[in-house]
């Protein structure tokens, strides 16, 4: 059950149905060709082939919640471009596990993509070097090459890297405090002063020298900076760059008036901030109530604080929602919420049910105590106790339970010693490690 908060709520009514995934529409900069017609918004009916799909996909675990038999990391969901690094391109409706890549090297998965036909999996190893599996064409694997990759590859020339990050179609990484970029630069988010040529390989983002952390949103950058302070990079037309213009930047900008950050997360259009005393500002795309600030303007290209949230200690966005969790386990939700991303309705298979979205945080009790958390486009996941869960919308496969029937309540995916989740920025694949 969700606790509303008091104030400010405004409404967007849908109607569902279990087996269709939602529309919408993403503005793409640069002419890309996707392997399928499954992109933002592509409607799917799959449960009769789920079988076929699943061998297709190569080795999966037999059947919902089942225990982990090693140390894999493990995939499921949407495969069409080889992002579930499963060594084919299909999906799988159980997890399964990621070909070569075991749970003891791995440090940090992040996922991207703006669909299920173009997404993309990076995954940062305790070797300090990176891994990328999935869609290619934008050079987003940073393996030299554009071809889609079914299997994890090595990204060129990258040592002592200590965070990366997926957006769109392109990715970040940070090595000894300098932040690296390759992909998709059509709207500047590469950072080079180089709009439009995009890098199949990583290049250095030559104005940061002390950076901690990077997060990318679908067609923009941001990193943390060792002093507090965040930069942002990239398309800027909805406010994401939280500069107070609305205009792409093909260099590092300083947020305005933000200070004393301890983290930083990206939407698909919209960024988070999370202070060292707990409070959280947002800024960007704001038509689905994604800056949690109570109203329900267009956007904000400046920040604005999320209202209700205090003593918060961990921030997560997916392509139009977020989660906080705070420092007594409760967790916060606000956004979209049209396939259930914020657990709202108990009714697991009520799939004509409208569900609002949320411009305030609202908290969310079945997930007080989770450890991680992963916010995708219309699906969630999290780690409990020693379950996977998930909920949202399950067309391809995304929810890990055998079945393609969307859930409003969260079913469990997988068991065993998993500490952290991923999910696609913008598409239907989902990832435990």
């Amino acid at each position: 059950m969700i606790r509303p908060n008091p104030a400010g709520c405004w409404s967007t009514a849908h109607r569902d149905n279990a087996f269709d995934e939602r529309t919408g529409g993403l503005r793409r900069t640069t002419s890309r060709t996707r392997r399928s017609g499954k992109g933002w918004g592509t409607r799917r009916t799959a449960p009769v082939v789920a079988a076929v799909l699943a061998a297709l996909a190569g080795p999966t675990v037999a059947g919902p919640a089942q225990a982990a038999p090693g140390p894999e990391v493990f995939s499921w969901g949407a495969g069409d471009a080889g992002q579930l690094g499963s060594g084919g391109t299909g999906d799988r409706w159980s997890p399964g596990p990621v070909m070569g890549m075991h749970r003891g090297e791995v440090r940090r998965i992040s996922a991207g993509g703006t669909g299920s036909g173009d997404s993309f999996a990076v995954a940062q190893l305790e070797n300090g070097t990176v891994r990328a599996w999935g869609h290619g064409s934008a050079g987003q694997l940073g393996t030299g090459s554009r071809s889609d990759r079914s299997t994890p590859d090595t990204v060129n020339g990258l040592r002592d890297v200590n965070d990366v990050a997926a957006g769109g179609a392109h990715a970040l990484a940070i090595s000894k405090g300098r932040v690296w970029a390759w992909g998709d630069n059509g709207d500047g988010q590469l950072g080079n002063n180089r709009s439009g040529d995009d890098s199949t390989s990583p290049v250095r983002v030559p104005s940061i020298f002390m950076a901690r952390q990077v997060a990318a949103g679908c067609d923009f950058s941001m990193a943390l900076m060792e002093d507090g302070t965040v930069w942002s990079w990239g398309n800027g037309a909805h406010g994401q760059l939280g500069t107070g213009e609305r205009k792409s930047e093909s260099v590092p900008q300083e947020v305005k008036g933000l200070s004393g950050i301890a983290e930083i997360a990206a939407g698909c259009h919209h960024g988070l901030a999370r202070t060292e005393d707990g409070t959280v500002w947002t800024w960007g795309d704001n038509l689905k109530g994604q800056l949690g600030d109570g109203t329900t303007k267009g956007s904000s290209a400046e920040p604005v604080k999320a209202r209700w949230l205090r003593d918060i200690r961990k921030i997560t966005a997916g392509g139009d929602h977020g989660f906080a969790i705070r420092n007594d386990d409760t967790v916060y939700g606000w956004g979209e919420n049209r396939d259930g991303q914020l657990l709202e309705a108990d009714q697991s298979d009520d799939t004509g049910l409208s569900r609002t979205n949320r411009n305030t945080p609202v908290a969310i009790d079945a997930l007080e105590g989770a450890r991680d958390l992963a916010a995708g486009r219309s699906h969630d996941l999290a780690i409990l106790d020693d379950r996977v869960v998930a909920w949202g919308a399950n067309g391809e496969g995304q929810l890990g339970n055998g079945t393609a029937l969307a859930r409003h309540a969260p079913v469990t995916a997988a068991r065993g010693d998993f500490h952290h989740v991923a999910a696609s920025l913008a598409g239907n694949s989902s990832y435990a490690y």
